[in-house]
């Protein structure tokens, strides 16, 4: 992936912002400035904020990319224990006439009595394949184009204090579809397109402080999706979820953060349902897709720490793999690293802006631009 314009403007404003520490007060004012027009002032803080940031970008399989990444950051209830809700609408256009449309809800109600959790997804766009399995060549890689809509929604109870459950659905359609040589005629489920629908339920222990950035507490996910071809779709699997996350402040804003994830499937699964290693949230530094089967492990931790003002600083390593067995998964265990930046657009509920830099094994790597912490 090349590197992004937006990324070498953004990281030498940081290294500005560093350098010109020798003239705090006349920064600070600026600084201040800024955020009292994105906030408010003290007296009369906003409620709501708004974040526009764009999309720019080159890669060889989209041409130039142009789009924009969009937040409405909100609380549904005034009292001081409801937490912010957040509604994203990403989308981008590019070169060659593909388009990816992306609206995210995270709605907490009053008390946070309930949170509704949902993400559609419009795609006509392409993305790379290698196959399936832990030890694909690269000399494997074919391109695929299709067009997608997908469905995510689950709506949670609180039934104790940092505790949730209640139903999930997912609904994937995936059309036509244009293959490379080298797969037109292998038998992969889903691989000339597929529909799938899935109906589960999800258990969530939640005692964050905070949802953004946090700096203590832990996050504990289990969710099951089951999919039947009688009742709809066209194919029968089970999938299994498991996402762990702990967070230990070391000094002021500081923190040590760790992550697990496991994803476990059985059944006849399309090859888009497959879990797949790497995206901008886990095995930073992998294709989404570079490897992908029936099971999946991958284990991050991360350092996050403030340089100066409203400028940070993270560095991460983790290490991950999928199998078709779960012995597989101890076999041709692959590392990631890297490191990244970031800058504070709000400063009440600590929403970043970040810019990561990811590297895997062999010539894996990638660079990731958007809003809030990786987990």
């Amino acid at each position: 992936m090349k590197i992004k314009k937006l990324a070498l403007s953004f990281f030498l404003i940081a290294l500005l912002g560093f350098t010109t520490k020798a003239q705090p007060s006349k920064l600070e004012r600026c600084i201040n400035w800024g955020y009292k027009i994105l906030e408010g002032d003290t007296a009369k803080h906003k409620k709501n904020f708004l974040i526009l940031l764009p999309i720019w970008g080159v890669s060889p399989e989209t041409g130039w990319q142009l789009g924009l990444s969009s937040g409405f950051v909100m609380r549904l209830s005034h009292d001081s224990i409801t937490r912010p809700s957040l509604a994203r609408l990403n989308w981008q256009f590019t070169e060659y006439k593909q388009l990816s449309i992306r609206p995210t809800i995270d709605l907490f109600f009053k008390q946070n009595k309930y949170y509704l959790k949902g993400q559609f997804v419009y795609n006509d766009f392409n993305e790379y394949f290698w196959g399936i399995g832990n030890t694909t060549p690269d000399d494997d890689k074919e391109q695929n184009e299709f067009k997608q809509t997908k469905l995510n929604l689950r709506i949670l109870k609180q039934f104790v204090k940092g505790l949730y459950a209640g139903p999930q659905l997912q609904h994937e359609k995936l059309y036509n579809m244009s293959l490379g040589p080298k797969y037109i005629n292998q038998n992969i489920p889903g691989l000339n397109g597929f529909e799938s629908f899935g109906l589960g339920l999800v258990l969530v222990y939640d005692n964050r402080d905070e949802i953004f950035y946090s700096k203590k507490g832990s996050y504990i996910e289990i969710s099951s999706l089951w999919q039947n071809k009688n009742f709809a779709g066209q194919y029968s699997f089970d999938n299994y979820f498991i996402d762990a996350r702990h967070f230990k402040q070391l000094w002021k804003d500081n923190v040590l953060a760790f992550q697990l994830l496991a994803n476990f499937n059985n059944g006849d699964i399309p090859y888009r349902q497959l879990a797949t290693l790497g995206n901008e949230n886990y095995m930073r530094g992998y294709y989404n897709g570079r490897y992908r089967d029936k099971h999946l492990f991958s284990f991050q931790t991360e350092l996050r720490t403030t340089i100066w003002g409203p400028l940070g600083a993270v560095f991460f390593g983790g290490m991950g793999n999928v199998g078709n067995s779960i012995a597989d998964l101890s076999t041709h265990i692959k590392p990631n690293y890297g490191l990244g930046i970031r800058g504070v657009l709000l400063r009440k509920d600590h929403i970043n802006f970040r810019i990561d830099w990811g590297f895997g094994e062999e010539k894996n790597k990638g660079l990731y631009l958007t809003l809030h912490e990786a987990f």
